[in-house]
């Protein structure tokens, strides 16, 4: 809006021939802009930031679309949607604008972001829409200020005939796009594919945590098992790439060190990576062994290791499966090697990054679980505002991006405990583990949830499928403590207790532990032994009481929650 209340003036379409009939179909090449930094500009000059909005359009975007033949579909304040009959039209007219708005001089500074696509869309009168459409959309959240992003398939379709390099930018899950996306990336020669080069050329690093699966070696003498082993590594980075949280590098370029003896801290250097993950294929009559191992770039040390075995009978399903097991491997290592690293460097507070981008929807979430964390162990006083709160800022990281696995599980947690909304969090444990059926948090928090709705056999289930993901998880106690939650209220006493010893064993200060296991000695008769565990369990957490059971968990039933209760009363828990 400008100042007198109006919408601002923008350019109307470009001259072109009308649209087909409603809902006709037809391949074309989709172009969505997007201004970098238009909403704070706006509320720092809201006329000056107009006035170079409309001559930027006028002067740069209309002259452009001109030359290569593009059709302005329509204008979005800060954006636009363009469509071109050929790829390479696409391409040379996006960086024509880029360049040209690389040149100016003028105040505000003002910068496209681009995605670009090709395929298939749906007509409607003289707009377009569909999943092509879509997807550029969401290239262009994938592209660096001043940068384009494009599709493999647009990628392939000038290749040899633009004068210009892309990168690869890896394969990426995108928001409400159900299949994983190759991207290549454009940048102004003096930069790498958005990512800054160092002074010897060498790409920079993400700033999500990255990793390139390197083609695994055939270990057998047959060479006709090759497409055992590629089809398998391929697998594997399908699976890595739904961990929206990891850049995930595409076969193509790892691909490009098949057969080759390498240094993995070069291979590292050269793809830009943190991570590189190599392995081995050996096939013995009807059994295959698969070793496998991630290792950090910078220093070729080993993070994680293990070997795999299975029957070639079934053997797209034991691809599966393997790839599966090593995605869900290396998730939470690779979470615990970037938290270790993070600890040897500053970092902003959560608060502060949402400051800096008010839609980072895994802030928002991950500050819902701090806060719910810090009042369950005592820190924070509850009050009805602190509750609303805390799960409104869950429902809102949710509502920023429901297709983000980690944000759906993490809601899902905050909104059961301190909201008690079940039917909130079944649907986003399920969406997320939908979306990343891989992660062993996903299952794990799932897993939760169907603990406290009452479908213990479920969560036992699903406790043992994090644990099958991840046998060596460092919230590995967490795990045990549920699944020794669901035995207990399948009334498998002696099977609870054990589990729940296994979870102090590996972290004494665990304190819910404590308490379900209180809960498990008096159900088995042994009240004696549940008081002096109660008496441990307040040495560690003197704020634990009765009157704050409703918060250590999430029981929707009565019965559940009145076991739970009256048996930590009869421990000698304090009221």
């Amino acid at each position: 809006m400008g100042e007198n209340g109006r919408e601002a003036p923008v350019p109307g379409p470009i001259a072109a021939a009308p649209g087909g009939p409603p809902g006709s179909r037809r391949l074309c090449c989709a172009m969505f802009a997007d201004l970098v930094g238009y909403s704070s500009l706006m509320e720092e000059n809201e006329a000056q930031t107009l006035d170079a909005v409309t001559a930027i359009h006028g002067a740069t975007v209309r002259p452009s679309l001109d030359r290569h033949g593009g059709r302005l579909i329509r204008t979005m304040g800060d954006g636009f949607l363009a469509e071109f009959i050929a790829a390479s039209s696409a391409v040379a007219c996006g960086i024509d604008i880029q360049r040209a708005m690389a040149a100016r001089d003028t105040p505000p500074p003002l910068a496209f972001r681009i995605g670009i696509n090709l395929g298939e869309i749906t007509e409607s009168g003289a707009d377009i829409y569909g999943r092509e459409v879509n997807v550029a959309a969401r290239l262009e959240t994938l592209s660096d200020p001043e940068g384009i992003c494009i599709s493999a398939a647009v990628h392939d379709a000038v290749l040899g005939k633009v004068e210009a390099r892309f990168e690869d930018g890896g394969v990426h899950a995108l928001r409400n796009i159900a299949r994983p996306v190759h991207v290549w990336r454009w940048c102004p020669e003096e930069r790498s594919f958005g990512l800054a080069a160092t002074a010897g050329g060498q790409l920079a690093l993400p700033s999500r945590p990255s990793v390139a699966v390197l083609p695994f070696t055939n270990m057998t003498d047959d060479p006709s098992q090759d497409y055992f082993a590629d089809g398998l590594v391929e697998e594997i980075i399908t699976a890595l790439a739904k961990v929206r949280w990891f850049f995930v590098i595409a076969r193509n370029s790892s691909f490009t060190y098949k057969g080759r003896s390498v240094d993995i801290r070069q291979v590292a250097r050269e793809l830009g990576v943190r991570y590189v993950l190599e392995g081995s294929v050996r096939k013995s009559r009807d059994r295959v062994r698969i070793t496998a191992q991630l290792i950090a770039g910078a220093t070729g040390s080993h993070i994680w290791a293990d070997t795999m075995t299975g029957d070639m009978d079934q053997i797209f399903e034991l691809q599966d499966a393997i790839a599966e097991s090593v995605a869900g491997a290396i998730e939470p290592k690779l979470r615990s090697a970037e938290i270790e690293r993070a600890g040897r460097k500053p970092t902003a507070l959560l608060d502060r990054a949402i400051a800096l981008d008010p839609e980072y929807a895994a802030a928002h979430a991950a500050i819902a679980m701090c806060r719910m964390r810090r009042f369950l162990i005592g820190a924070l006083r509850v009050s009805p505002e602190f509750l609303e709160d805390t799960v409104g800022i869950a429902r809102k990281a949710v509502q920023l991006d429901p297709a983000d696995p980690e944000v759906l599980s993490t809601a899902a947690i905050v909104v059961v405990l301190m909201g008690k909304d079940y039917v909130a969090a079944r649907e986003w444990a399920d969406a997320s583990t939908r979306l990343n059926p891989s992660s062993c948090s996903g299952w794990a928090r799932s897993a939760f949830v169907r603990c406290w709705t009452s479908e213990f056999a479920t969560s036992v289930e699903y406790f043992r499928r994090a644990m099958r993901l991840s046998p060596a998880d460092p919230m590995m106690y967490a795990y045990q403590s549920g699944l020794g939650m669901a035995h207990l209220f399948l009334g498998d006493w002696a099977v609870a207790i054990e589990w729940l010893r296994r979870a102090l064993s590996n972290n004494r200060l665990y304190a819910p532990a404590y308490r379900l296991l209180a809960v498990a000695l008096v159900q088995s008769g042994k009240v004696d032994e549940a008081k002096q565990v109660v008496r441990q369990m307040l040495a560690i957490d003197p704020v634990s009481s009765l009157s704050r059971s409703h918060y250590y968990t999430g029981f929707k039933d009565a019965e559940p929650r009145r076991l739970y209760v009256e048996s930590l009363r009869l421990a000698g828990l304090p009221e």
